[in-house]
Formats: structure tokens, sequence, C-alpha cells
């Protein structure tokens, strides 16, 4: 597991993926995990098991569900702290997958199966949960991993609750812009505001008119646009993210900030209190 994905970043979007598959944000506008029925709860970690399946290129198993270096794995997956074994599993190798989209965080361990690991009382079902023995048993292949960020997921309540008040979509992406400043956006994040596959359009229209009010919208596919990031300090953005930030001239007592040049004019980015100003034609495109 380690040669195929070393740092974990295949199985982390695996991850994440399924968990986007099913809330569906185009079409239910949902972010986050908890907002999934029960039913959809149960079923996301058969969606994991397939997405890390196919993203490593793993042959189906004979009795379980894949094979990983010659052997037959089963894969278990909880949004909890523990995980349930049918009497059947005992014996056999296990990839225990946790994932919790409120932390953003992931791990994957290996354990072989077996009665003395497990908790004493067994579900309807003679499923039964891992002593404390048995998570000590764990083998951890990678542990505490931040999944893939989505701004969605982090921003306050009452910002996130400011955005869905907007009545239209385009409103709400340029609400999300001018809220979650200096903050990644993801194709997830649009998806969800818009409730529209076209969300990327939504936030081109976005950068158009927001950059009357001085801020900028950069996206991480524009070779131009990681050049203006890197040249103002920012953090560098991954393809199909987005990220905003107002702007202001710069002035002689600037002349220590970092910043980029847009119609032959200093730009730096904007402190509290700076006065708002309409950014130039070069910003737009």
């Amino acid at each position: 597991m380690l040669r195929l994905d070393p740092d974990g970043s295949r199985l982390g979007s695996a991850i994440d993926g399924a968990g986007r598959h099913l809330l569906d944000p185009v079409h239910t506008g949902r972010y986050l995990w908890s907002q999934l029925a029960k039913a959809e709860k149960i079923g996301l970690g058969t969606i994991v098991c397939q997405r890390i399946q196919r993203e490593l290129g793993l042959a189906d198993g004979l009795q379980l569900d894949f094979m990983v270096a010659g052997h037959e794995v089963d894969v278990k997956f909880t949004l909890g702290g523990n995980w349930m074994f049918p009497p059947e599993l005992q014996g056999g190798l296990c990839l225990v997958v946790r994932a919790d989209d409120a932390s953003g965080l992931w791990s994957l361990g290996l354990l072989r199966v077996s009665s003395e690991l497990m908790r004493t009382g067994a579900n309807r079902d003679g499923k039964r949960g891992l002593s404390a023995e048995g998570r000590g048993a764990i083998h951890w292949v990678h542990r505490d991993l931040p999944l893939p960020e989505h701004a969605l997921r982090r921003l306050p309540n009452d910002v996130v609750g400011a955005i869905f008040a907007k009545p239209s979509g385009q409103a709400r992406t340029e609400e999300l812009f001018q809220q979650a400043q200096l903050t990644a956006i993801t194709t997830a994040d649009l998806s969800a505001i818009t409730m529209q596959a076209d969300g990327v359009k939504r936030a081109r229209e976005a950068r158009r008119r927001l950059a009357r009010r001085g801020v900028l919208v950069l996206n991480g596919s524009l070779s131009r646009d990681g050049e203006w990031a890197s040249a103002l300090g920012l953090p560098v953005l991954a393809p199909s993210t987005w990220m905003s930030v107002r702007l202001v001239p710069t002035q002689p007592e600037h002349d220590d900030s970092p910043m980029i040049t847009l119609d032959d004019t200093s730009w730096r980015v904007a402190r509290p209190g700076d006065v708002e100003a309409p950014l130039p034609a070069a910003a737009l495109g």
C-alpha cells in the first residue's frame, strides 16, 4: 500500500471522492457528510472500497474485496471510532479505514482479524467490534492524514448561512469569494452553492464582477494567476481550485509589501481599513 501511495494523497482523494459522490452537491447543495441520510452513510463504505480499488488498480478478490500484493483483503470503513466484523471474516486480512470530514482527517490500517481482538458482545448479525486490544493491534499505514480541503467545511456557520441566503447561484458564488478570501475554493464548493453543473462558469463571471470591488479571483489552472499568487506571497493553488483576495494600489509607504503590476500600476493585498479600489482590465481575463 505504501508503494502504491507513499504519501496517502491518492487514498485521501478516493475517500473524499466517495463522499462527494453521495453528497451530490449539484443536485442537493449538500457539503458535509453529516447531511447524508442514514442509508447513505451505510453505503459510503462500499463506495470508499470501490474507489480505493479503482484508484490503485487492484484486482478483485475471490472471496474478499480485492487483492493487495498477492493477498486477499477486505475493507471496513467507519465514520466513527470502531468497525464491525462478521464471523466469516475471522482469520482474514482487513484494511480498516476511518474518516471524518468535521476534523478533516482520515486513516488506513491493516489488521489480521481474530476473535481474541473482538469485543464480547455482538449485534443481531453476529458482527463484533474491536476491543481496546484489537485497536492496538492495527498496523497503521496512514494515520490522521488530511482529507482534501473544501472551504464550506471550514467556514463558520454564520458565514455559510449568509452565502446560502443569497437568492441565486451567481450571487452565492460572489458572496463566497467575498467571505472566504485567501481560502482555497474547490469545484465541489462551487457545485454546492450554485446547485448547478456550471459552477466554474459562475466563478468566471464572479471574477469579472468582483474586480469592480477590488477583489481578484485567482484560478489555479491559469499559469498567470499562479505567478500573481506567488508574487503576492499567497499559497500555491492546485489545479481547478480558486482563491480570492482584495487588492489596493501600492503607496510609497508600502514599498516592502509583495506586489503585482496591473496596467502599469502596483497592487498589494489590502489590509483592514484600506479604501476599496476597482481593479484594472488586466485582472478581468
